[in-house]
């Protein structure tokens, strides 16, 4: 019996995808990266909250409160965020060649600011802890996207929720604070205010406007109890801010998702613009009625944190160093408030984000920082996209942004300062919607994907 050779038709010869050798040992780079990333991505949102076990209930005290371990996270991210550019350093390169000229400025600013500071290796050191901060979640964001990123959010304010809610059943001598703030529950912060603005936060992260699965699934139930929880915490943290992000916020979702059906980018610029208005002139009218009844049902004048006096002693100061200001991070240093802020009773911090900003860096830097966040907010608001997935999500970076810049208002270090929001708002600055990638991978895959669509216009359609 003869065995004549098999023959295959040309139209049935396709090309094999190209296939690298799989390790028998180890782990794979991709896993190795994502693994890192998001390590780096958890552990600066974990130090930036200051979340920790012993917190003083009552700040006159004097009870002492050991660093090392916020040190510790803080300088871990050295030698990993190192790691991360072995591994992939044109990437890493890639990711920084679009960066905004406004932010080059404000950069450029902090560093000039140290010629004059106060206090020089506080400036040094802030801006350090500042950029290893910021630098973690926007490697995670760059390389995975808005999605991802709003996931791993997602995640922490899960794990926030039910640990604060935990520790403080557990322990309601350091969970509750004590003396003049008696009664409001901080948790594992070191401050009710902090908490209750984190929280705010968190609560915008988990709370979705779609319909709820009819499928019941523990993952879902597990996201329903900790919105509940991060609501109740905001509640019992007896902060008037974090209740007026939590409405904002909302309201922010809300109306974003409303203005969907224009898909006309210049059609939502200009509405946005009016909306901006009439929100103004509504603000300013109501001002007196609303946020007044709001600011006595917690017990505080009408600047809803009760600092107004503070305010006035420090706004003179920003004339006598309008160019270059004082130094960054050096209004963040109690002994700096204490002697420039004379009061009744000590006053550790300025509670002021904005002007704790001009008296750091000065009003050029203060006034480029501002222009890109309201840059950035107006182009997230103006972009328009075909996935609805993408679009609720840049809805929720938008009330992100808005939040911290509201809860700017009355706390400090809510910006360029490495505590609170700090990296949530990194995280959810980029214009980026997919990962970056660098040049030379992008014209790689443009060929073999170029490749692929010629091999497939040529081969026949079934049937035919």
């Amino acid at each position: 019996m003869s065995v004549s050779p098999t023959y295959v038709r040309d139209g049935d010869i396709g090309l094999r995808p190209a296939t690298r050798a799989r390790p028998r040992h180890g782990i794979k780079k991709e896993t190795l990266i994502r693994l890192l990333l998001t390590g780096i991505f958890y552990l600066a949102l974990l130090r930036a909250t200051g979340m920790w076990y012993g917190y003083p209930a009552n700040f006159d005290e004097g009870v002492s409160v050991d660093p090392l371990p916020q040190k510790l996270m803080l300088y871990s991210l050295i030698p990993l965020i190192g790691l991360y550019c072995l591994l992939e350093p044109n990437r890493f390169l890639a990711f920084f060649r679009g960066i905004s000229p406004l932010v080059c400025a404000v950069i450029f600013a902090i560093v000039v600011s140290f010629a004059g500071s106060l206090d020089f290796g506080a400036s040094v050191r802030g801006a350090a802890a500042v950029g290893l901060l910021a630098l973690g979640p926007l490697l995670f964001r760059l390389r995975y996207g808005n999605e991802e990123t709003l996931r791993l959010l997602a995640n922490f304010a899960v794990f926030s929720a039910f640990a604060n809610v935990l520790y403080t059943a557990a322990f309601p001598r350091f969970g509750i604070m004590g003396g003049s703030l008696a009664g409001a529950v901080k948790g594992l912060f070191y401050h009710k205010n902090t908490m209750g603005q984190f929280c705010a936060i968190c609560f915008i992260v988990l709370i979705s406007h779609r319909l709820p699965s009819p499928r019941l699934r523990y993952s879902g139930l597990l996201r329903s109890f900790a919105i509940l929880l991060t609501l109740l915490l905001v509640v019992v943290s007896l902060s008037s801010t974090a209740v007026v992000m939590v409405a904002i916020g909302l309201a922010t979702i809300f109306g974003l998702k409303m203005m969907e059906s224009v898909r006309h980018s210049m059609a939502r610029a200009f509405i946005v613009l009016f909306l901006c208005l009439l929100i103004g002139v509504a603000g300013s009218i109501a001002y007196l009625g609303v946020a007044q009844a709001v600011a006595e049902a917690f017990g505080k004048d009408l600047t809803l944190s009760g600092r107004s006096d503070i305010w006035e002693q420090v706004i003179p100061l920003i004339y006598d160093r309008p160019i270059f200001g004082y130094g960054f991070a050096t209004f963040r240093q109690a002994d700096i408030v204490e002697e420039y802020v004379r009061l009744g009773h000590t006053v550790r911090s300025l509670h002021n984000t904005y002007l704790e900003i001009c008296l750091n860096i000065g009003i050029p830097g203060f006034l480029c920082w501002i222009a890109f966040l309201l840059t950035r907010i107006f182009k997230k608001i103006a972009a328009v996209y075909k996935s609805h997935q993408l679009q609720t999500v840049q809805a929720k970076e938008v009330a992100l942004i808005l939040l911290v810049m509201i809860g700017a208002m009355t706390e400090a270090g809510m910006m360029l300062a490495p505590i609170g929001l700090w990296p949530v708002l990194v995280s959810v600055l980029p214009m980026t919607t997919e990962p970056i990638v660098p040049p030379r991978r992008r014209r790689l895959l443009s060929r073999r994907s170029a490749g692929r669509r010629r091999f497939d216009h040529s081969q026949p359609v079934s049937g035919e």
